[in-house]
């Protein structure tokens, strides 16, 4: 074989074996197979965290106008109850002011009708001046003429002059039920005179006398008083027979005083409560309420400063507790 033939040959094999070459892709090393395994895991990763990203911005977002709503809520509510506590604030200083009125006009009430029930209670008792009480009468004894019975009476248990004119206007039993037990205490008669002096003489020979009997039976004379000076009187009485036992002189004095003789002198009490102190001093018990002692507070007495109450209730306030604002 000539070189010719075989330099052609040899072109021939070395041509085909570029084209194998150019035709077989070339081998790729591990570490750059490696490398674009771990930029495609890395891309991956960075799409899921932009998908994760944009997922947490899509919930911050409607948590946000979540809160801005509430937050609208919240100042629409502050809002609202601001107003309420306003009108609140002033139904309650109108009720304040209208309770304040209400204490000012109870308060005087309180007075006034302390003091009004003390003035109808006087009154009371100087509509029985011309009155006496005669107690222990048996009852029955008067038969149907009680003032023809009460005229025979007074002649023949007391001293009294024979030509006096003793003037009955009426004369009655205390309006009480009768006792149904006899030994129970007969009701009072009281008696009333068309002349104020034949009572007073006839009550100061009652009493001047002492001892009275009327079938064989001791009898009384007093004035005539008022339910409430009666209980009055009555404590007074109480207070005189521990002081007697004492042996210190007392006695009652109208319409209810006390007056007592000491070391010092005697000295009035106008009411139970004023000789409080004293009485203790003594050792002298004093049955007197809370609430009587609240009253006797409350009293204007004579002689006494004007008290405040009487200029506390105003016109102002008279008219607007009529009008009821």
């Amino acid at each position: 074989m000539s070189s010719a033939t075989r330099q052609k040959m040899s072109t021939k094999q070395d041509k085909k074996e570029k084209e194998e070459k150019r035709r077989t892709p070339s081998p790729v090393s591990t570490d750059d197979a490696n490398g674009r395994q771990q930029d495609q895991n890395v891309l991956e990763e960075l799409k899921k965290l932009r998908k994760e990203n944009q997922e947490g911005h899509n919930y911050t977002k409607k948590s946000l106008e979540r809160v801005e709503q509430t937050v609208k809520d919240i100042k629409e509510q502050l809002t609202e109850h601001e107003e309420r506590i306003e009108k609140a604030e002033e139904r309650i200083s109108m009720v304040e002011d209208i309770t304040t009125r209400h204490q000012r006009a109870v308060k005087y009430l309180l007075y006034r009708e302390v003091a009004l029930t003390a003035k109808c209670d006087d009154l009371e008792n100087r509509l029985r001046r011309n009155n006496i009480r005669i107690y222990q009468i048996p009852e029955g004894s008067e038969g149907k003429d009680t003032a023809g019975f009460v005229k025979r009476l007074l002649h023949d248990v007391l001293n009294l002059p024979k030509d006096m004119d003793i003037k009955i206007e009426r004369a009655h039993r205390s309006i009480a039920p009768k006792p149904v037990d006899p030994a129970m205490p007969p009701r009072s008669i009281i008696v009333r005179f068309l002349d104020a002096a034949v009572k007073d003489v006839i009550i100061r020979q009652a009493w001047s006398q002492g001892q009275i009997h009327f079938q064989e039976r001791r009898i009384f004379f007093d004035q005539d008083y008022s339910p409430e000076l009666q209980k009055k009187r009555t404590k007074v009485y109480e207070v005189i027979k521990q002081l007697k036992k004492k042996e210190i002189q007392a006695k009652c004095i109208y319409p209810a005083q006390l007056k007592v003789k000491l070391g010092t002198g005697e000295k009035t009490f106008a009411t139970l409560k004023d000789a409080t102190t004293q009485l203790r001093e003594l050792d002298i018990e004093v049955r007197c309420g809370e609430r009587e002692m609240m009253e006797e507070e409350l009293k204007e007495r004579p002689g006494s400063k004007r008290r405040k109450w009487d200029n506390i209730l105003s016109t102002r306030d008279i008219k607007a507790l009529i009008q009821d604002v």
